[in-house]
Protein backbone atom coordinates (compact mmCIF):
# COMPACT_ATOMS: atom_id res chain seq x y z
CA UNK A 1 0.00 0.00 0.00
CA UNK A 2 1.32 3.44 -0.90
CA UNK A 3 1.99 6.03 1.78
CA UNK A 4 -0.69 8.24 0.20
CA UNK A 5 -3.29 5.46 0.39
CA UNK A 6 -2.33 4.75 3.99
CA UNK A 7 -2.86 8.45 4.77
CA UNK A 8 -6.27 8.42 3.04
CA UNK A 9 -7.29 5.39 5.13
CA UNK A 10 -6.26 7.10 8.37
CA UNK A 11 -8.11 10.29 7.41
CA UNK A 12 -11.19 8.26 6.43
CA UNK A 13 -11.35 6.87 9.97
CA UNK A 14 -11.37 10.38 11.44
CA UNK A 15 -13.95 11.55 8.90
CA UNK A 16 -16.06 8.42 9.43
CA UNK A 17 -16.29 7.59 5.72
CA UNK A 18 -15.22 4.62 3.63
CA UNK A 19 -11.72 5.15 2.18
CA UNK A 20 -13.13 4.55 -1.30
CA UNK A 21 -15.30 7.68 -0.91
CA UNK A 22 -12.33 10.06 -0.63
CA UNK A 23 -9.06 10.72 -2.43
CA UNK A 24 -6.10 13.07 -2.27
CA UNK A 25 -8.19 15.57 -4.30
CA UNK A 26 -11.16 15.56 -1.90
CA UNK A 27 -12.05 18.95 -0.42
CA UNK A 28 -12.56 17.50 3.03
CA UNK A 29 -14.57 20.39 4.49
CA UNK A 30 -17.04 20.64 1.61
CA UNK A 31 -17.23 17.13 0.16
CA UNK A 32 -17.39 15.03 3.34
CA UNK A 33 -20.82 14.58 4.91
CA UNK A 34 -21.31 15.81 8.46
CA UNK A 35 -18.08 17.82 8.58
CA UNK A 36 -17.54 19.54 11.92
CA UNK A 37 -14.74 21.08 13.96
CA UNK A 38 -14.34 17.91 16.02
CA UNK A 39 -13.27 16.04 12.89
CA UNK A 40 -10.88 18.88 12.13
CA UNK A 41 -9.36 18.56 15.57
CA UNK A 42 -9.10 14.79 15.03
CA UNK A 43 -7.11 15.39 11.83
CA UNK A 44 -4.74 17.77 13.63
CA UNK A 45 -4.18 15.17 16.37
CA UNK A 46 -3.67 12.39 13.80
CA UNK A 47 -1.02 14.38 11.95
CA UNK A 48 0.77 15.21 15.17
CA UNK A 49 0.66 11.68 16.62
CA UNK A 50 1.30 9.65 13.46
CA UNK A 51 3.56 12.02 11.52
CA UNK A 52 5.19 14.09 14.24
CA UNK A 53 4.12 17.38 12.63
CA UNK A 54 2.46 20.13 14.60
CA UNK A 55 -0.19 22.11 12.76
CA UNK A 56 -1.59 25.30 14.16
CA UNK A 57 -5.27 25.93 13.62
CA UNK A 58 -4.32 28.64 11.12
CA UNK A 59 -2.13 26.20 9.16
CA UNK A 60 -4.89 23.62 9.22
CA UNK A 61 -7.45 26.12 7.92
CA UNK A 62 -5.15 26.92 4.97
CA UNK A 63 -5.38 23.31 3.76
CA UNK A 64 -8.15 22.58 1.28
CA UNK A 65 -7.71 18.98 0.15
CA UNK A 66 -6.59 15.74 1.73
CA UNK A 67 -3.53 15.99 -0.51
CA UNK A 68 -2.73 19.39 1.03
CA UNK A 69 -2.89 17.78 4.47
CA UNK A 70 -0.65 14.94 3.30
CA UNK A 71 1.98 17.37 2.02
CA UNK A 72 1.89 19.27 5.32
CA UNK A 73 2.18 16.04 7.31
CA UNK A 74 5.05 14.56 5.31
CA UNK A 75 7.31 17.51 4.52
Amino acid sequence: MSKEMEFVEKISEVLEVDPSEISMETDFRNEVPFWDSLKGFGIIVLIEEDYGKRLTVEEFLEQKTIGDLYKKATT
